[in-house]
């Protein structure tokens, strides 16, 4: 059988991971980019504005978009209903967020995150890994191209504007979820209590990766805000290959395959990469951006992240595929005052230091609670 275990395991595993591989190296590249274009104050306003989108854009996401995985695995027909009023949804906290922010880049981008969510999740969750593959790069092009030529006519704002544009590629997908299969809120109210979960799971998942934001910006300044983000960009990069996996691993695991032996290669790859973060991207990083002094001292420390999050991710592939969404929620909300308690005091005593290790500890304390309730679990079970 081999490492992986069959032939088909490490070709879907290649042709996700490939695909994701190069379509995040496109996008992380141009954020990137964007640092050196933008300068720090610029990057980090924009990087509030972005976490004001995600918060919102989760808001909008009924269940959220493993819900649709989850549920397109095992072939419940509930795509179309969640798609109907995730839109809806999305539409309205649009035309709120114009009015308040008078910002059209926001508005244009919670709408697109929302069909683009909906369509990855269920091409996930029908295994249409080929489909998703050609879907995928050809928004990171548009991604690119589009904000970088809004970017120059609008400005920050430019961005959003052309991420939300690029995000509309999926429209497709979403029409033939409507096509394929009716509207059926009966079914809907079979499976509310997993998709209630699951909408608190993603909220309190994007809050979790959002909230740094929303308070370094006001409480320490942009330029400040402009420097974390670049060293969570670096981060991201780091994360690209992990990520990938746990794209394939939540439609697996959902199915009832086993996945024990690529989680447990991905965790231990992690390592590697978080020494990559530490040592090799600090020789580098000076002579790129020479503006972002402050990024220079956070990124080995951030780049520690890498290792909890992809226990994390795992972890989370796991429970979701059982429906026990509840035990990610809990964790989740500790990550989120961990975070918290870490920016007002870590924060105010060390500056940008402190934040950064206010992330790692963020997420080395997820990675913790969602181990030790797989352990008792298997325990538990153990005893029967």
């Amino acid at each position: 059988m081999g490492l992986f275990g069959n032939s088909n395991l490490l070709k879907n595993i290649g042709s996700i991971g490939l695909v994701n591989i190069v379509g995040s190296l496109i996008s992380a590249f141009f954020w990137i980019y964007l640092a050196g274009l933008m300068g720090s104050e610029q990057y980090g306003l924009l990087a509030y504005y972005l976490s004001i989108a995600g918060i919102f854009t989760s808001v909008s996401l009924i269940g959220g978009p493993m819900v649709i995985t989850v549920f397109t695995a095992k072939k419940i027909p509930l795509t179309s209903t969640i798609c109907l009023i995730s839109i809806s949804t999305s539409i309205l906290c649009s035309v709120i967020l114009y009015f308040v922010l008078n910002n059209v880049g926001i508005s244009v981008y919670v709408i697109g995150a929302i069909i683009y969510n909906l369509s990855v999740s269920e091409l996930l969750g029908r295994k249409f890994y080929k489909t998703y593959s050609i879907y995928f790069i050809l928004q990171k092009t548009l991604f690119v191209v589009f904000s970088l030529i809004l970017y120059y006519v609008m400005g920050p704002s430019g961005v959003l504007v052309g991420t939300g544009l690029s995000f509309l590629l999926f429209t497709t997908r979403v029409y033939r979820s409507f096509r394929d299969a009716r509207i059926n809120f009966q079914l809907l109210k079979t499976k509310w209590s997993f998709i209630a979960n699951n909408f608190v799971l993603d909220l309190s998942y994007v809050v979790n990766g959002q909230i740094d934001k929303l308070f370094i910006g006001p409480m320490f300044g942009f330029m400040t805000l402009g420097n974390y983000y670049l060293g969570i960009q670096v981060l991201n990069m780091l994360a690209i290959i992990p990520e990938s996996i746990r794209k394939y691993t939540l439609p697996e695991d959902s199915s009832g395959a086993n996945t024990k032996k690529i989680k447990v290669i991905t965790v231990f790859f992690s390592g590697f990469l978080a020494l990559i973060g530490i040592f090799i991207v600090p020789q580098i990083f000076p002579i790129i951006f020479p503006a972002y002094t402050e990024s220079l001292d956070l990124i080995p420390i951030i780049s520690i992240s890498i290792i909890p999050t992809t226990i994390s991710t795992m972890y989370i592939s796991h429970f979701l595929a059982k429906e026990q969404s509840f035990y990610i929620l809990i964790t989740s909300i500790v990550s989120i005052i961990t975070m918290v308690l870490g920016i007002f005091t870590l924060g105010s005593l060390f500056g940008i230091i402190g934040l950064a290790f206010s992330l790692v500890l963020s997420d080395v304390s997820r990675a913790i609670m969602l181990s030790m309730i797989h352990l008792y679990q298997k325990r538990a079970l153990s005893k029967f």
